[in-house]
Order: structure tokens, then C-alpha cells, then sequence
């Protein structure tokens, strides 16, 4: 989703948190953040607070960016990597050197429920992850491929994300979905770190061509958007060094006040509509589905050997 190329980190100074007493102080809750809805920020920051549970696995040890959107969705916003200087001592942060700028970049890591709450009472609607951990930042612990349908019919995503989810199932490879929280879906694909990041790009684009190859009339792996000829894009390249995802339970900037919702695969059907899941429906969904079916996406270490020979003998000639 975030390409944060130019500030990938050449090195990482240690993670910081004070353990002092905590103060956390919120401001404006009776904003409206959505107009046409009616939400405000005080409903942003419930809605963290509550879904913390389900989204904090995936931000645990993860760099943060934030886009944050002072006068609500449509406002002025902009991306902000680095933390201000009055974070409160509490917030755990890790300081990247950046390449690119010449200088430490200062992100935070977000832990619990007050974490979540700080970044939404600044106007933080999503919430942006890398892939891999500050442990170990050159090794991703997810590929994805990701399903854009700008300039196609919107219809056409469904069968491809299920295109890419049979690939996957014939080499052998855990396969998890989740909505955008705007038009598009994501197939996230477990590595367990045992990978680079070009390795994973690489991944992702040798099982988009298969879907390409044998859906030609509605798939396309071309970058630019004059040669799509009205199919969807599967985009392979979300997946270098330093590029980012919005996670899992994030909130997107758009009427309905959407999230990005991990889903099984029995719902990825027809007339999939992604506008369901927004902060008045998540929390009651993930209650009454009792699991996250894409956690696992966190955990697992496949056979990437055994996956990638598998997918060559699939590969087009």
C-alpha cells in the first residue's frame, strides 16, 4: 500500500520505552471525522481500544507509519513515519537510519491499547505495517499479492483471488485473505522469515503470472496502467524492502469508515461486498467468528523449497 523505499534502514538502534506511570490524554472525541456517516474521532479511538485484541498481533515489533487526518477524511492528511518529539515516554520506539534522508527515523511500535488510542487521538485512521520485524527487518514474515481494480470491473476480483488461492493450494503454500477496506482484496502468504524481501517480491510474481497465463482475459502483472487493458492488476510488487500493508482491523479513510477484514475463504464469493465491515460491524463479526482466520499468517514457516519447484513445473513456458 505505503512505498517507505527511500527511508528502508541500513541500521536499527535499540527499541525504547519508559516503564514510567502513564498519562494519555485525549482531545476533540466529538469531532466528525465522517461526516457522512456521522463518526467522530472519539468513535475512531473506541473502535481501537476494542478491536486492540484482534490487531495488536499483527503490529507487535512491526515499524508503525501513520496517515493522519487532523480535520477528518476529507481534510488535509499526510503520511507521517517519524514520531514528534513529545511522544509520551511510554510509547515503545525504535530509530531506523535512513539512507535516503540522511538521518535516524524515529517509528513507533505499538504494544496495547494505549498505543492504539495515542495514534487515533493524533487522527491516525489506518495504520501501515512492515512486513518484517524490528528483530530482524531484511526478513519478511508475509508476501502478498494484491488485487487492484482500478480501471476494471470490480466483479473480476473475486475469481482471481480465488485463481491465486488455488495456485497456492497446488504447491503446497498456507494462503490467508483480507479485505482492503476499500475496493480490493489481499492474499497473504506465510514465509516465517525464512526468506529476503527480493526472494518474496519474487514469489509473489512467479504465482501472479500462473493466474496471468491462464486468465489472460482479465488478469494483467503489467506496472503500467496504459497496457491493462481493463483487467485487474495483480500486483506482485508490494513486497520489496521497506514497502508496507495496512493491517489487518485498520480503518481506511473513506465514507462507511471501512477496514481492512481478514476473511475465510468461504466468503470469498460473488457479490463479496467489502463495505460491510467498517467500526460498527468488526468487533461484533470477529465475536461471533471467534478466531482470525489470517493469524496464522503470523506464525507459519512453509516449504518454500518444495512450494518453488512445485510452482516452476506451473510456470508458462
Amino acid at each position: 500500500d505505503r512505498d517507505a523505499h527511500a527511508d528502508a534502514p541500513t541500521e536499527v538502534a535499540p527499541v525504547v520505552r519508559d516503564d514510567a506511570p502513564r498519562e494519555l490524554r485525549l482531545t476533540n472525541l466529538k469531532k466528525v471525522f465522517w461526516p457522512e456517516d456521522g463518526y467522530t474521532k472519539g468513535d475512531l479511538i473506541t473502535y481501537y481500544r476494542e478491536i486492540a485484541p484482534w490487531i495488536l498481533p499483527y503490529l507487535k515489533d512491526r515499524p508503525t507509519v501513520m496517515t493522519r487526518f487532523p480535520d477528518g477524511i476529507h481534510g488535509k492528511s499526510f503520511y507521517q513515519k517519524d514520531l514528534p518529539d513529545w511522544v509520551p515516554p511510554w510509547l515503545r520506539t525504535t530509530a531506523l537510519w535512513s539512507e535516503g534522508s540522511a538521518r535516524e527515523i524515529h517509528y513507533t511500535l505499538i504494544d496495547d491499547a494505549d498505543g492504539l488510542a495515542f495514534l487515533a487521538n493524533l487522527g491516525t485512521i489506518p495504520l501501515h505495517v512492515w512486513a518484517s520485524r524490528v528483530q530482524d527487518l531484511g526478513r519478511p514474515d508475509w508476501t502478498i499479492v494484491d488485487f487492484d481494480p482500478k480501471g476494471a470491473p470490480r466483479e473480476h476480483v473475486v475469481p482471481l483471488t480465488l485463481a491465486v488461492h488455488e495456485v497456492c493450494e497446488d504447491i503446497g503454500l498456507p494462503n490467508y485473505v483480507k479485505t482492503s477496506g476499500q475496493t480490493g482484496l489481499h492474499v497473504l502468504i506465510p514465509l516465517g522469515g525464512q526468506c529476503t524481501y527480493e526472494q518474496a517480491r519474487m514469489l509473489s510474481y512467479l504465482i501472479s503470472m500462473v493466474v496471468e497465463h491462464r486468465h489472460r482475459d482479465i488478469a494483467t502483472t503489467h506496472r503500467n496502467p496504459a497496457k491493462r487493458g481493463g483487467r485487474v492488476y495483480l500486483d506482485w510488487g508490494q513486497n520489496a524492502h521497506g514497502q508496507l500493508l495496512v493491517a489487518p482491523f485498520s480503518v481506511r479513510p473513506v465514507p462507511g469508515a471501512n477496514v481492512s477484514m481478514p476473511l475465510t475463504w468461504d466468503e470469498v464469493v460473488p457479490g463479496l461486498d467489502p463495505g460491510r465491515f467498517t467500526i460498527k460491524t468488526a468487533l461484533a463479526r470477529m465475536e461471533r467468528l471467534g478466531h482470525d482466520p489470517v493469524a496464522p499468517v503470523l506464525t507459519e514457516r512453509p516449504d518454500l523449497v518444495s512450494a518453488l519447484d512445485k510452482l516452476q513445473a506451473l510456470a508458462p513456458q
